[in-house]
């Protein structure tokens, strides 16, 4: 098992300065909440409301209140269990407006036959472990986009399934529906993505705050989610867009606190930088990664809340040794306590693009970290003492001759899919050697669509999820 200290970003003297700095952004300059019934529900719990301005001013003891609710200190040791599972299996979703062609790097709108073929594709490799609404599908309304979606993997795939990003409420409770007949379990939310983002500087708009407040209808967890661009929506400074996420996440908990107090907390950190020689904005600067990493610490150290840093929301365009460097840039946060993830399942563009090849590679890089984090075990049969004394006496050639190796070697090593491990060849094929990789994921991809075929399904569990879809449709296309 691997153990010890996080470490530590600053000392806890400078941890309450942030904290103080967003409790005081809060009081003094509120949240704009675009929404008279939350405004009336945060009236009643203390906060004093400008209607004129739909503004809620926080004060401190209430988010001192809700911090004690919805708190737990949690413990400072990493403690990462023993076990490689030497399986390729990850998730799939992300909720991509666009897909990345290969190896034209052309960028498009996603159409219903790019939604299926994504499903198709997860339904056949064996890497996945699920499907998921990978891409939003504009040839839909996007009132009713995520619960077509989920009706057409359902009549793909019998694997697991789950939904995406979510921008009306009119249509969580059908998801909901849907997910309970998927699962047979009451209230199953599988297809209802968690989270409710501010628009920075503390803006909390109507359509969010209307799915914020349907998700606590159905008891989902409290995720709020900030996301300022420091020089932009933020202060330049890093302390500054910390001040910012600290103070929107700790709106969001108090605002479920004041719903749902029964209900837990968690939060997302998403923050970014804005480039001031490209003038556009950056999710993968090491500036990005500091303040998420910086907000982390606070809500782990002071509040007891686990909040995630969104550092698999990159810059990266396409395939290649930029987005390669860029996935792997997280790592250096890991022991600061932002989480073990790399890759980002074929993000590209900041979540606006998705590449299944480029999802091939992430995996191919997660699956390398998770060998490094499951360690290795030290008994007698993994020492071998008596091995290594045949091979040191010549009675054995190698190890490689060794029915010990035959034995372990699967369950102690990694062997990439697609990464070359092979010796320089000549000059020509070493040059193209990237370029015929991502070919040949291409390929793979594709090859997994052209050789799907349907699955048994349960033909009533369909016409159950299309009277749902259908009269969902009716009612919200009215």
């Amino acid at each position: 098992m691997i153990t010890g200290e996080y470490w530590k970003l600053h000392d806890d003297a400078t941890l309450r300065k942030l904290d103080a700095a967003a409790v005081g952004l809060l009081e003094t300059g509120g949240v704009r909440v675009h929404h008279e019934g939350l405004l009336k529900q945060l009236e009643g719990a203390g906060c004093r409301v400008a209607w004129n301005e739909g503004r809620a001013y926080i004060p401190e003891r209430l988010i001192r209140e809700a911090l004690s609710a919805l708190g737990a200190r949690p413990g400072e040791t990493v403690q990462i269990p023993v076990g490689f599972n030497p399986q390729r299996h990850m998730t799939h979703g992300g909720s991509h407006p666009h897909i990345l062609e290969w190896p034209s790097c052309r960028r498009r709108l996603a159409t219903r036959k790019d939604a299926r073929d994504m499903a198709m594709m997860a339904h056949v490799l064996e890497e996945f472990e699920s499907v998921g609404k990978v891409l939003t599908c504009c040839e839909v309304d996007q009132r009713v986009e995520p619960l077509w979606a989920a009706l057409e993997m359902s009549q793909i795939t019998n694997k697991p399934i789950y939904g995406g990003e979510i921008l009306h409420a009119e249509y969580i409770e059908p998801l909901v529906r849907m997910g309970e007949v998927l699962s047979a379990r009451p209230g199953d939310t599988r297809l209802v993505a968690a989270c409710d983002f501010f628009i920075p500087p503390l803006i909390f708009d109507r359509q969010q705050a209307e799915c914020f407040l349907e998700k606590r209808r159905f008891g989902m967890p409290n995720v709020p989610g900030s996301m300022p661009v420091s020089g932009l929506s933020g202060p330049v400074t890093i302390a500054g867009t910390v001040t910012i996420v600290l103070a929107e996440l700790l709106a969001g908990w108090v605002f479920g606190y004041v719903v749902r107090p029964d209900l837990p907390a968690r939060g997302i950190a998403a923050s970014g930088s804005f480039d001031m020689k490209s003038a556009c904005v950056s999710f993968g600067s090491p500036e990005a990664l500091l303040q998420d990493a910086a907000a982390v610490q606070v809500c782990r150290r002071l509040y007891g809340i686990p909040v995630w840093a969104a550092t698999t929301y990159v810059d990266c365009k396409r395939p290649g040794l930029e987005a390669t460097f860029q996935k792997m840039l997280p790592l250096v946060s890991m022991a600061f306590g932002t989480g073990h993830s790399v890759g980002g399942d074929g993000l590209l563009s900041a979540g606006q693009d998705y590449s299944p090849v480029q999802q091939m590679l992430d995996h191919e890089m997660t699956k390398a970290v998770e060998r490094f984090l499951g360690h290795y075990e030290v008994t007698d049969e993994t020492v071998t003492t008596d091995l290594i004394l045949q091979v040191m006496r010549a009675e054995t050639a190698s190890f490689l001759e060794a029915s010990h190796t035959a034995q372990h070697y699967r369950r102690e090593q990694w062997y990439p899919r697609w990464f070359d491990r092979s010796l320089w060849r000549a000059d020509e094929i070493e040059r193209d050697s990237e370029h015929r990789m991502l070919s040949a994921i291409d390929r793979y991809c594709r090859d997994a669509i052209a050789q799907y075929e349907p699955p048994d399904l349960d033909q009533a569990c369909i016409r159950e999820l299309r009277r749902i879809y259908e009269a969902a449709e009716r009612s919200l296309l009215r």
